[in-house]
């Protein structure tokens, strides 16, 4: 089956078991297989090709292999998902245009569900798209999995709560989705920089069917954008004639959307950025993501207001911050743009932010070496106390 060039081969089919409520795949991506599920009692999925496709896309580029669509694909998706592949081969050098072989394509008929979806995880930029269409908008969805390990089971219940507490008080219907997909992407690529579009392209496929159109919230305004998994060019191309993808909220940067959702209260009770891995943790307050948005909220004066942060923003645990991407630097520009705007230009706060996007290079990796080194002799510290403790504890 391979062709000439072809290093490795991914094999995609649709699910191979299903219940109402569940989901399951098998996929072989060179010499590695991948048993990947999606569970959701809402919200019935289909296990067709296409979602397969989403998971196989990214490791296929990575190995250079060929893509073997084993069931009938539909036509305009697999042009659509050809087209994504040369974008994503000319933006990251270390993907590589796949050789395609589909069995069989076709043409898909157009649903009529009456259903329109937005990806939703209780973010700036969720509830920016959401409050924006909230007049046509039927469900959120929601990812566990993705941005939230799935063993964190204090942080997912207190997600499922602000979904039930936002269903309750509009009546949009919150659809929770469980998979252990997350894997397959972070195999072959950074799921911030390469995965999370497909990851979220995955679920767009199997919502196919129920929802006519979904709503994918940008990460950057318009003038900001940079090569990035979810972006205008590329999330529409998930589309078909049996579901359509908006990207949304390129009109507005950051700081402009938590202005717009800063007066609804819904949005200042809720709102959660920060993917920390800490334990049941809904924002740390102490991260790049929380201490930029706590930035805006503050400027605005409804930073006391908002529920799920500190109530006080300390200038010296921004200062502590280290900016290592391209799209931290965006957004660290952008607030002090904001409070620039605001008058604060000369606030402790605003001077935080500078002395962070000025600090060189190579001091930052420095700073992060000397952290590093100080964490494990932490680490070794607390497991030699812990030894002497048990020790004195069994000779008693």
């Amino acid at each position: 089956m391979h062709t000439e060039g072809s290093k490795a081969l991914v094999v995609c089919r649709s699910a191979v078991a299903r219940s109402a409520s569940r989901v399951e795949f098998q996929l072989q991506i060179a010499d590695k297989n991948y048993q990947v599920y999606f569970d959701s009692p809402r919200a019935e999925l289909n296990g067709s090709v296409e979602a397969a496709v989403c998971m196989a896309a990214l490791g296929s580029m990575r190995n250079s292999a060929e893509i073997h669509v084993l069931d009938s694909v539909s036509t305009t998706f697999l042009a659509n998902q050809q087209r994504l592949a040369e974008i994503f081969s000319k933006w990251f050098p270390q993907f590589h245009q796949p050789t395609w072989m589909a069995e069989q394509t076709s043409p898909v008929k157009k649903y009529a569900t009456g259903r329109v979806g937005c990806f939703f995880t209780g973010g700036v930029d969720s509830f920016y798209s959401f409050l924006k269409h909230r007049a046509e908008i039927t469900d959120l969805i929601y990812v566990h999995g993705y941005d939230v390990r799935l063993e964190d089971m204090e942080k997912r219940l207190a997600i499922s709560a602000m979904g039930a507490a936002i269903e309750q008080a509009t009546g949009i219907r919150f659809i929770e989705i469980e998979t252990n997909a997350i894997r397959i992407f972070k195999d072959h690529g950074k799921w911030g920089l390469h995965g999370h579009g497909y990851g979220l392209g995955t679920v767009v496929r199997l919502l196919a069917g129920y929802l006519d159109r979904i709503y994918i919230p940008s990460s950057f305004a318009e003038s900001e954008l940079m090569p990035w998994a979810s972006h205008p060019v590329t999330d529409v191309l998930f589309s078909d004639e049996s579901i359509s993808v908006v990207h949304d909220g390129c009109e507005q940067g950051r700081a402009e959307k938590i202005r717009a959702i800063a007066s609804n209260p819904m949005a200042l009770q809720h709102l959660r950025v920060c993917w920390e891995k800490l334990e049941g943790a809904y924002n740390c307050g102490t991260c790049e993501k929380c201490l930029r948005t706590m930035t805006t909220l503050h400027g605005l004066g409804v930073l006391s207001t908002a529920r799920t942060f500190p109530g006080a923003l300390d200038a010296n645990a921004v200062r502590r911050l280290l900016l290592n991407s391209p799209s931290a630097l965006t957004f660290a520009n952008e607030n002090v743009r904001f409070l620039d705007d605001m008058g604060l230009e000369s606030s402790e706060i605003r001077h935080a932010w500078q002395h962070v996007i000025n600090r060189p290079g190579w001091k930052r990796k420095l700073i992060h070496r000397w952290r590093r080194l100080g964490n494990q002799i932490t680490r070794q510290l607390n497991k030699l106390w812990s030894a002497r403790t048990k020790l004195k504890s069994g000779g008693g």
